[in-house]
């Protein structure tokens, strides 16, 4: 049973009780998830956890399941705050039977380029739009007692060199775009009750030391009264930390907060204010996280109800945007939804990722879901449902980046999917009677031994033998792949077929600390069982680096493997043969994932080919893209439908098979731009390797959308598009043609439902355009959004957006100046809906021009 509530604190008498040294305790973590406690003052240890879209808990290995809801931009597409605040109050649920205090989200962080590693994990390349749906899940969150922790504070835009890279942003840059949507929710009634820091250095100083981004801007500025914590591993020294401004080092043990501390306190480099501001940040977080009744040390459960799988899958459809919706040739009707044509008898399932279901990104998004749902599955219940009995299915393509972990074929000793672990402290392949120190049967052929396992006998050099049973259901060639943390074998019958541990070549593989994947191929019957094991040693470096985890890890997995014009020629057959084909395209976590940067924007390996090659054999095709961030589509022309899904979590296949059949109206825009090419996207030149160490902005304030309308450069898709199967007409209005210093209009706007059919909701954008400006500025920019609600055909619906001084707005850096500044003269107000909907452009003019900090 677990303990009760800890009772709330007497911050002011403790922070007069507290030796320097347990005030410093308090500054660092206890160890991977927790802080510290000290028992003789009843200061409890509280629990964090990742993560943007779900609640893993403490473990990353056989953690227990959790709710996983769509991916950043999933949730960005939705351009849905009140979905974000429903959002934040069921993973606020979670958190609390899962003993979690602070969830370590939002990430509000610009994703500047289309190919970075965590693109898929913040909301929108827009700074106003991801800002607000921030707002909406920190509200959820805390108003349930949780504590929201805003990162990475701030341009932590990529993944090369991410511990050393210095950002280096133009003031503007930094002012406008990156620390804007971190302003927006701070600077509002419910401040998030923590931010966290980046890896990175931002214009040479790493943000857990910069003084200027922690004092200045955070506390100074925006009065941020919350805690200001690191990255996992983002702390890299105690004196410049402590002076910046950083409250508490994660995670623990500690490796500046202790010894290093109180010498620094001794010789005066830190002072005694700078210690007892962070231990009484850290104890007023613990007061406000207590009114979540979670205990201390609390057992982790898991949430399954129907309510939260209707929220889920609500979410996942709401995270689907349709780019293309037309007639395919000799046809009078566009080609969704599915259940409008009769004439559909027969449809084809088709792809690589059809019967897998992609939750989320790589990384610390990525969680053990409590159940999932694939795009085949969800698709062939919803046609049997419309009276479709003949689903035919082809794989089409292999399109991975590590070979997909096993599936249900492989069983471990009980029967069930997964294979048995036994975990030895010395090495059993050489001492054949050594005893196993814990036995564990896992449901995932990847496993990452991060942090404690679920048994404290496993020393940290550690070996492992993995077995199994494996049966597979297709005849021929099989592809095996397997990356390591550390040494390993991989054996079939006792033969061994891949060697990872002669020589182990470093990879991308466990956040970058594991191997690359070594693959072999062999010819295997159906239906035949086979004996699967894996032997695994690991020794931690002599050295251990800054984020490196314990044990490292082990991944193995297993495709039917046969040349991709094979594949493709059977999708063509299959699509040749049917009334209308799902194609199903995309990334997953391993291509989109923490610890590294895609190096284009191009599918896997055959996926345009299949694309083309089906297209062309059935122009009834409907391409479903799965993806956290835009990828090229060379076959768009061809298409007569298309579907971003992203990522969406538990439910995400039902949310796709929602659109298609029309059963949800899509509602979704999309939060970012997606360029026709690479090349075509302003970060082009400035991401990634960088020079000497630092990687220049040279976008400046022309990010996404701002770029490509500058410039005039038409990208395949543009910020904030979408289609519905329905037609919305707006009127719009200003509350007053004027506006004066520190006053609030409104856009007054009127939207109509104008189909005679299918019920639907409209997203209303508007953007407001300085007319005057005497610095440069954006053509346009988001400064209001709305969501409406269901609307019935032929209903119409009223709503006001706000525009104030942050709407007029700039920074002006010159040196003379260096605040936000709104010049007098003329401005634009454009009302945009959706794509078939006109522009409504609306005149104000600020009377007078002012400034503020």
């Amino acid at each position: 049973m677990d303990p009760p509530p800890f009772p709330k604190l007497d911050v002011n008498h403790l922070m007069q009780k507290l030796t320097s040294d347990e005030k410093i305790m308090l500054t660092a973590g206890r160890d991977a998830w927790h802080t510290v406690p000290i028992k003789q003052f009843d200061i409890p240890s509280i629990r964090t956890s990742d993560g943007p879209n779900g609640v893993r808990g403490t473990r990353f290995f056989e953690s227990v399941p959790s709710s996983c809801f769509p991916c950043g931009t999933g949730l960005g597409a939705s351009w849905d705050a009140d979905l974000l605040h429903r959002v934040g109050k069921a993973l606020a649920a979670e958190s609390k039977v899962k003993g979690v205090h602070v969830l370590l989200a939002p990430t509000v962080n610009i994703p500047r380029s289309p190919v970075g590693g965590r693109t898929f994990e913040p909301y929108s390349e827009d700074p106003f739009l991801s800002g607000m749906l921030a707002r909406g899940l920190i509200k959820g969150l805390q108003g349930e007692g949780i504590g929201a922790t805003m990162k990475h504070l701030v341009a932590n835009d990529q993944e090369f060199e991410r511990y050393s890279i210095s950002s280096e942003v133009p003031m503007r840059a930094l002012r406008e775009i990156h620390l804007r949507p971190f302003e927006l929710a701070i600077r509002c009634d419910n401040p998030p009750w923590a931010v966290m820091t980046g890896y990175n250095r931002v214009n040479g100083l790493h943000c857990s030391e910069d003084t200027f981004l922690l004092s200045q801007v955070l506390r100074r500025e925006w009065n941020f009264k919350g805690l200001i914590m690191s990255d996992w591993g983002g702390a890299y020294s105690s004196t410049a930390a402590t002076r910046a401004g950083l409250d508490l080092e994660m995670p623990g043990p500690t490796v500046f907060r202790g010894v290093v501390s109180k010498a620094a306190l001794g010789g005066k480099k830190i002072s005694q204010q700078n210690i007892d501001a962070g231990a009484r940040n850290l104890l007023e977080l613990v007061n406000k996280v207590q009114e979540s009744g979670v205990p201390e040390d609390a057992s982790e459960e898991s949430i399954d109800t129907p309510e939260v799988r209707a929220l889920m899958r609500e979410a996942a459809s709401s995270a689907v945007v349709l780019l293309k919706n037309q007639a395919p040739p000799h046809q009078r009707y566009a080609v969704l939804p599915l259940l409008s044509h009769p004439d559909t008898q027969s449809i084809a399932i088709i792809g690589p990722n059809a019967k897998i279901a992609l939750l989320g990104g790589g990384g610390s998004a990525s969680l053990r879901a409590t159940y999932s749902v694939t795009p085949f599955d969800a698709i062939s219940a919803a046609a049997k449902g419309a009276g479709i009995t003949d689903v035919k299915y082809a794989r089409g393509a292999n399109g991975y980046k590590f070979v997909p972990l096993f599936g249900p074929e492989l069983v471990a000793s009980n029967g069930k999917p997964g294979v048995d672990l036994n975990f030895f402290n010395e090495n059993p392949f050489a001492v054949l009677k050594s005893k196993p120190v814990y036995h564990v049967v896992t449901t995932s052929t990847f496993m990452f031994f991060s942090g404690d396992l679920p048994s404290t006998a496993v020393n940290l050099i550690c070996w492992v033998e993995v077995t199994g049973k494996y049966t597979p259901d297709v005849q021929g060639d099989h592809e095996f792949g397997l990356a390591s943390g550390g040494r390993a074998y991989l054996y079939i019958d006792g033969q061994m077929i891949i060697d990872n541990w002669t020589n182990p070549v470093p990879g991308e593989s466990f956040a970058n600390h594991g191997s690359t994947e070594l693959r072999a191929t062999r010819t295997l019957n159906r239906g035949q069982q086979y004996n699967l094991s894996v032997r695994y040693f690991y020794e931690p470096p002599a050295l251990y680096p800054v984020g490196s985890q314990k044990r490292g890890g082990i991944r193995f997995g297993v495709a039917a493997s046969k040349p991709q014009q094979e594949f493709i020629d059977e999708a063509v057959t299959v699509a040749q043969n049917v009334d209308k084909v799902i194609l199903l395209l995309g990334l997953d976590g391993d291509y989109e994932c923490e610890g590294y940067d895609r190096p284009d924007m191009k599918l896997p390996d055959a996926q345009n080919s299949l694309a083309s090659a089906v297209l062309e054999a059935n122009p009834k095709t409907i391409v479903v893209v799965q993806s956290g961030a835009p990828v090229e589509m060379p076959w768009a022309d061809q298409a007569s439908g298309i579907l971003q899904a992203f990522y969406g979590g538990n439910e995400g296949g039902n949310g796709i098979a929602d659109i298609l059949f029309g059963k949800v109206n899509p509602s979704g825009r999309l939060p970012l731009t997606f360029p026709k090419r690479f090349e075509d996207n302003p970060t082009y030149l400035n991401f990634g390797k960088g020079h000497n160490g630092k990687v220049h902005y040279g976008e400046g304030l022309f990010v996404g959308y701002r770029y490509y309308e500058s410039t005039k450069l038409a990208p395949l898709f543009p910020f904030g598009f979408g289609k519905s199967y329905s037609y919305f007409s707006l009127l719009a209005s200003l509350s007053s043609p004027k506006i004066g210093p520190n006053e609030t209009i409104y856009v007054d706007i009127t939207v109509k439902h104008g189909s005679w059919f299918r019920p639907g909701r409209e997203v209303v954008q508007v953007y407001v355009q300085d007319v005057e400006s005497s610095l440069q500025r954006p053509i346009k920019e988001l400064k209001g959004f709305v969501k409406t609600p269901v609307l019935q055909p032929g209903e119409s619906r009223e709503f006001s957006v706000p525009l104030d001084r942050v709407s007029l707005g700039f920074f002006d850096d010159h040196e003379d100046v260096n605040q936000w500044v709104a010049e007098k003269g003329r401005f634009k107000v454009y009302v945009v809906g959706s794509t078939e909907t006109e522009t409504k452009e609306l005149d104000l003019e600020l009377t007078e021009s002012f400034s503020w900090i």
